[in-house]
């Protein structure tokens, strides 16, 4: 008889948690388990890459307790009086502590499966963590945090309360278990390492596809992958832009994401002038052509747990110019197999330049990580040995 497994995530939404969870569906055997997957907003640009063989989830009252003020007149709409009022009281509570906001509103979901698994996996963290624990049946429950606890320590009076209650606690570096340790120590023997699942077979396969080039003839081809907001140096990148073209440098610099605050962006673009350098290209299911195409990739994030669009690079072996974030160490060294510069746009700007004159330390790079391709997809035995 198959082992049942129940994964439970936010939404399918761009990003890295996203693309990591359909990874991990896509990897699992469902020959052998039998998986499903809870998920509170069914919808994102990943939603489609979910296997046809595991069962979806999801309930409009939980979609509508994820949505604000738009959700509390749905919520309305649906005759739930209670959780509308209940969810006015969670977004007002928010602003004070997100620890109490996520237990409210793990209180608020409803339980929509009543069934039994084998193994329960929180891919999210925060409320899902806590509905979990405290509305769902299993004979294990694991969770995952996705970051550097210590840049995301806003729910930790509730995950001090939750931890102790899930039998395993998965994060996906070897910087971030340290910090988890840290900050819960008595969970010490529950911290493991799981890294995100890419396959380079699937990866360099969708890398062939046909796509509409953005970049002009030309130009230094840039590519910087993840949501366009300050957190991911964003501000740092289009000032860099702009730094270069002052310098006389031909690049184009196209980010591949959506965009946060649209109109600040293109306010700063057009103040420096940099509409025929900067392409805004939006959500793209399928990145990996455009990766390949690059000539360097830039990721000037401000933190990261583990970034996948810098492991997908790396697969494709792409020259990388990335910032110094807490967690970079785990994935490149520099001047090894990347540049790691400052977080400021001189610096980033410095490292380009670099780059694009320094034609024999990009082949150096290409060199080291053709020369050290790994397939990590041996990491989904993590959670087989929680079942069997």
């Amino acid at each position: 008889m198959k082992k049942r497994i129940l994964f439970l995530i936010s939404n399918l939404e761009s990003g890295g948690v996203s693309k990591s969870m359909v990874s991990l569906l896509n990897t699992i055997d469902r020959q052998k388990y039998d998986v499903a997957l809870w998920i509170a907003s069914p919808h994102g640009v990943f939603f489609a890459q979910v296997p046809k063989d595991v069962k979806v989830i999801s309930d409009k009252r939980i979609t509508a307790l994820m949505q604000g003020f738009n959700g509390v007149v749905g919520l309305l709409r649906q005759g739930c009086l209670l959780r509308a009022s209940g969810s006015l009281l969670r977004m007002g509570v928010s602003k004070v502590s997100k620890s109490w906001a996520g237990l409210l509103l793990a209180r608020l979901m409803p339980v929509i499966d009543k069934s039994e698994y084998d193994l329960i996996v929180d891919y999210n963290g925060q409320q899902q963590l806590y509905y979990m624990v405290n509305k769902l049946r299993g004979k294990k429950k694991v969770t995952f945090f996705h970051s550097d606890y210590s840049q995301w320590p806003y729910y930790f009076m509730a995950d001090k309360k939750y931890f102790p209650k899930v039998d395993a606690i998965f994060t996906i570096s070897q910087h971030c278990v340290e910090v988890l340790k840290e900050w819960f120590p008595e969970q010490d023997d529950k911290i493991h390492l799981m890294e995100n699942i890419t396959s380079p077979l699937l990866i360099n396969k969708l890398a062939e596809e046909s796509f509409e080039n953005p970049w002009p003839a030309g130009s230094v081809k840039l590519i910087t992958v993840g949501h366009v907001v300050d957190t991911k140096g964003s501000h740092w990148a289009i000032e860099a832009a702009y730094i270069l073209k002052e310098r006389g440098i031909n690049i184009h610099w196209v980010f591949v994401g959506s965009v946060s605050n649209a109109l600040r962006y293109n306010k700063m673009i057009e103040q420096w002038s940099l509409q025929d350098t900067i392409t805004f290209a939006g959500i793209i299911p399928n990145p990996y052509p455009y990766i390949k195409s690059a000539d360097i990739f830039v990721h000037p994030s401000q933190f990261e747990g583990k970034s996948i669009a810098l492991d997908e690079a790396k697969l494709l072996c792409k020259p990388v110019v990335v910032t110094n974030f807490s967690t970079v160490h785990d994935q490149f060294k520099d001047k090894v197999n990347a540049t790691i510069c400052e977080m400021n746009p001189v610096a980033i700007a410095n490292a380009i330049e670099t780059l694009i004159k320094d034609k024999a330390l990009c082949e150096k790079y290409v060199s080291c990580l053709k020369t050290h391709q790994t397939d990590n997809t041996s990491e989904i035995s993590k959670i087989y040995e929680l079942v069997d």
